[in-house]
């Protein structure tokens, strides 16, 4: 039965059966089939031999039924027959669709800041929130590509790596939190590096990490400039996106609500965006470095960067079909066989 649902869907769904509409060949066939069936209407008598035996055996009412329905079923396998051999002089096909996909594909890991200054609001809900939003928008326009996920604050670790698997990323970069790095401040050069050494060994055509962060780079063993260079010499692009104020914002409080974090002093602490870093790794690497000042803004350099690495992909489909018309001549003479026999049993020996 699986086979049968196969064929089915293939055909009905998947649009792979394919039909030769010849109307010379399917008349010939079918024109002298519908005389045999008519001449089976007006010669039902052809074949009695009255007995007085089975004479009186006609008489009993579930003989009657059996006669009445041994002539309908010889009609029935007639009319089978005939749809059988027409679809077979129409020569069926049922084809299996195969598909090759030469890409040339880009290689995007995401590196994102989730230091507790991602928390301020001047962003809607907040900076950490707004970036969430706009990179599973990202990932879900860019299906073709393997994506991975580097999240930094005072060290990186790789959230998820490069996969084109688009659910999970989404998944990945959905579960993200502040907190997730206990330790605070903001290493950028750490998170270049260990997005670089997430790239796999093979060729591609591109190689772009996106690096989003709202501070300055005041912790990690790696200096940011440094670590653009090692990206750079590996072949990696870097397109920087800074959020929040090179004046300075207050760094919101991750354990009270509301409130802003304080030195020893009880001075309020400031998170700084450090243009002129982020700018410098950028070109450093052939990448570019954009400001992004609200959530719309944010969007639009994402879709920015996607413009500038789109790719071509080259796909070729081809069909392989099989002849299924061997099939159907088949089941038709079974079905004349059938036939035959039900003709000359029945109509032999009931009146």
């Amino acid at each position: 039965m699986d086979v049968i649902y196969d064929w089915i869907y293939r055909a009905f769904v998947l649009g792979q059966l394919r039909l030769y509409w010849h109307l010379p060949a399917v008349l010939f066939l079918a024109v002298p089939i519908i005389i045999w069936i008519y001449a089976g209407f007006q010669s039902k008598r052809r074949w009695r031999i009255r007995y007085p035996v089975t004479s009186t055996l006609a008489q009993i009412p579930r003989v009657k039924k059996l006669k009445r329905f041994s002539r309908h079923l010889a009609v029935i396998l007639r009319v089978l027959v005939l749809i059988l051999v027409i679809l077979s002089a129409m020569r069926p096909q049922m084809g299996k669709t195969q598909e090759r996909v030469n890409t040339q594909g880009v290689d995007i890991m995401l590196t994102l800041d989730i230091s507790p200054s991602m928390n301020a609001e001047d962003f809607d809900p907040n900076r950490a929130e707004a970036a969430k939003e706009v990179l599973i928008d990202f990932v879900g326009r860019n299906t073709s590509d393997r994506i991975g996920l580097v999240v930094f604050s005072g060290r990186a670790f790789t959230q998820c790596p490069m996969t084109t698997d688009t659910m999970i990323l989404e998944e990945f970069i959905s579960q993200v939190t502040i907190g997730d790095v206990t330790e605070y401040g903001t290493a950028i050069g750490d998170a270049i590096l260990t997005g670089v050494a997430r790239f796999p060994d093979e060729d591609v055509v591109s190689k772009v990490m996106i690096l989003l962060t709202d501070g300055e780079s005041n912790m990690g063993q790696y200096d940011p400039l440094t670590a653009a260079r090692i990206a750079a010499r590996e072949g990696v692009r870097i397109y920087t996106i800074g959020v929040g104020d090179p004046a300075g914002v207050p760094i919101p409080n991750p354990n009270r609500p509301g409130e802003f974090l304080r030195d020893w002093s009880g001075r309020l602490v400031y998170t700084t965006l450090d243009e002129a870093v982020l700018t410098d790794i950028a070109r450093v690497t052939g990448g570019r470095y954009y400001r992004a000042e609200d959530e719309t803004a944010l969007a639009r350099i994402y879709d920015e960067i996607g413009q500038l690495e789109t790719h071509e992909i080259e796909s070729h489909r081809y069909t392989t079909f099989t002849d299924l018309f061997q099939w159907l001549l088949g089941a038709a003479l079974i079905l004349l066989l059938l036939e035959l026999i039900s003709r000359g049993i029945w109509g032999r020996v009931l009146p």
